[in-house]
């Protein structure tokens, strides 16, 4: 199990959640918090699923937030954005279809995903492999996302690094990952309320090996040339994994109640407490 952190290199760290075995640390240096857990740099299974795609939750439960992402930052009639980790391609479908002025590119490690995307969302601009093998030139994007990406990479500043030296100046790295700190205080609620469950999901210790709060992820940023880190607070993902059924249009409400509670809460607190669930960051490059 891996002890040192992936931000500042400290061995020294305190336990802050076991699942499963797996303990989840906080480095006593620069307060990162990850899992010790050792997932392989560019693991590929996440899309290895043989029983076919949800597509109820990657496309229509996705379509509220990529509409508010697009609404937020897509004000400029045309430009060009790639999408890292795309999946299957419902993101970049979805600009080519609101925002046809911009240009979307898509890269995505797993070869099955992109045979999705490639046959079933007909986007011959979606392209497999490692992004920094991908040759793309230099300063050619305003806008690059990592939609749930960041999490799952043990070693996080070579591919941030990368994604830095395709941005045009002026242009930003959009990142979204779960607030670790909303999402610790859930699971020790779930343990509280129910015991610790074997098998359960709590933090995902073995696929979020990296669990970031504003100020680390801030940190990453200045650590890749970031010139500053700006937070937003978008629609939530209109679905709750695992649940069907009555129970699950109640999940969805009171999910989109949390929402606006928390953006309530972050705009009454001049954007100082942000209780949202994800994290959604800007970092601007000068």
């Amino acid at each position: 199990m891996n002890q040192t952190c992936y931000l500042c290199g400290s061995q020294k760290n305190k336990t802050l959640f076991v699942e499963n075995g797996i303990p989840i640390v906080r480095c006593l240096n620069c307060s990162h918090a990850f899992s010790t857990y050792e997932q392989d740099e560019h693991y590929e299974g996440y899309w290895d699923d043989e029983t076919g795609y949800d597509l109820d939750w990657w496309d229509v439960a996705h379509r509220d937030i990529y509409k508010d992402f697009i609404g937020k930052f897509l004000s400029a009639p045309k430009g060009r954005i790639l999408d890292v980790g795309c999946g299957l391609g419902f993101f970049v479908k979805t600009i080519g279809t609101s925002r046809p002025g911009w240009e979307a590119v898509g890269y995505e490690i797993s070869e099955k995903a992109v045979k999705f995307a490639r046959e079933k969302n007909g986007l011959k601009q979606v392209f497999p492999g490692i992004v920094q093998d991908s040759g793309l030139p230099k300063e050619s994007f305003d806008i690059i996302t990592l939609w749930d990406v960041i999490e799952h990479i043990p070693k996080p500043h070579s591919l941030i690094q990368y994604l830095f030296g395709l941005l045009k100046p002026g242009g930003f790295l959009f990142v979204q990952t779960p607030n670790f700190p909303v999402q610790l205080f859930k699971a020790n609620l779930k343990v509280a309320l129910k015991g610790m469950q074997e098998g359960g999901h709590y933090l995902e210790a073995k696929d979020h090996i990296n669990d970031y709060t504003e100020k680390t992820l801030g940190l990453l940023a200045e650590q890749c040339g970031f010139s500053s880190v700006e937070f937003s607070i978008l629609k939530p993902i209109a679905s709750v994994s695992g649940v069907s059924g009555p129970k699950a249009k109640l999940g969805v409400f009171l999910k989109k109640a949390f929402y606006y509670g928390t953006l309530m809460l972050w705009y009454l607190t001049f954007k100082q407490v942000n209780l949202n669930l994800t994290l959604f960051a800007l970092l601007r490059k000068k």
